[in-house]
């Protein structure tokens, strides 16, 4: 990161730039895109101004904090730079997953496969289509009530959100007429 540091009305020191130095270097750890950066510390009477930008490939950065203590100064606007970089982070992580998202299902419409099916060479197992969609009742129940619907709409198998848990869980009739509950283990 290249980094110009300029005072107005203030003498720089070399404690003082070392301290700059190790403030913000803490801040490039949290984020690595950032390739200038720009710090100008002013002077007005008791008050001690610093600015700090910082200027990504897409973005830019500021943060201007006054105390009057300028060491307390740059502590604090390397706060507010953690912080806005961990949300503008956040942001572009988020949209590359809605992009990523967005790809998936782009290519599968309603989950349907247009394309022919092929076998999966490495361990000769056919590829099938899904050729039903079933949406299940968001409605909480208990497991009791579920295997009474269950009987009701003669199926072997039903997913259901558990109203004791709050988890979705699956319950299934064995061959011997009991059933059972799968419930998430994570």
């Amino acid at each position: 990161m290249d980094m110009t540091i300029t005072g107005r009305n203030i003498t720089l020191n070399d404690h003082l730039k070392d301290y700059i130095h190790k403030r913000l270097d803490k801040v490039e750890k949290l984020y690595s895109r950032i390739y200038k950066c720009e710090v100008i510390l002013d002077e007005e009477r008791e008050r001690k101004n610093v600015e700090v930008i910082l200027y990504l490939k897409r973005n830019r950065i500021v943060a201007k904090e006054t105390t009057p203590d300028i060491y307390a100064s740059i502590d604090n606007a390397a706060m507010s730079l953690k912080k806005q970089l961990r949300r503008l982070h956040g942001k572009v992580q988020s949209k590359r997953r809605k992009n990523i998202f967005a790809k998936i299902v782009g290519r599968v419409p309603g989950f349907r496969q247009t394309e022919p099916v092929e076998e999966d060479v490495m361990f000769d197992i056919p590829r099938g289509e899904i050729v039903k969609v079933r949406a299940f009742a968001d409605k909480p129940m208990l497991p009791e009530e579920a295997r009474m619907e269950m009987d009701v709409m003669n199926r072997t198998f039903l997913m259901f959100k558990n109203a004791d848990t709050g988890e979705v869980n699956v319950i299934y009739k064995k061959g011997d007429g009991n059933f059972g509950l799968i419930e998430p283990g994570f």
